[in-house]
């Protein structure tokens, strides 16, 4: 079973390790596994980086399943999420969703009627499939093409 939950400073070194797992494994529709656009993108996602996130006012949480983190996602005052990305064993397996459901409800509490993101070529239809749209466009991210994409939050 899926939970959601808010990070806490003691999992920095676990979501560093979604993070970068996420990155080199999953992403190569965005990277094609060139080694400077990957170094690029993990850059800021060491553990001490993640600390400091953690410290921050974003709101960093973790979907879990027992004691393991299985993916990590957060949004900013601003209404957006700043990144969403699984651990690579638990694609496909609804905790990218349960994230996504629980960062999306956040903003629409705090008072949001829109959220946005950029997403990868990897999340690209993920997010489609979950009523995001395009919004723009591509633009550059980490050294690759990200997609602008809309929400509305709340009733339609």
């Amino acid at each position: 079973m899926v939970h959601v939950r808010a990070a806490r400073p003691e999992d920095a070194p676990r979501i560093s390790d979604v993070l970068i797992a996420s990155i080199r494994q999953l992403c190569a529709p965005d990277h094609q596994n060139a080694a400077a656009a990957i170094d690029a993108w993990i850059a800021n996602k060491a553990p001490g980086q993640v600390a400091v996130w953690l410290e921050g006012t974003n709101g960093v949480r973790v979907a879990t399943e027992g004691d393991e983190i299985t993916a990590v996602g957060a949004v900013s005052e601003e209404g957006e999420v700043l990144l969403l990305y699984v651990a690579p064993r638990h694609r496909g397996k609804g905790h990218s969703t349960a994230l996504l459901r629980a960062l999306e409800a956040e903003l629409a509490e705090a008072g949001h009627q829109e959220a946005r993101l950029v997403s990868t070529k990897t999340a690209h239809g993920f997010y489609l499939d979950r009523g995001w749209r395009d919004d723009g466009a591509q633009v550059t991210c980490f050294s690759t093409r990200g997609q602008p994409m809309r929400k509305r939050l709340g009733p339609a």
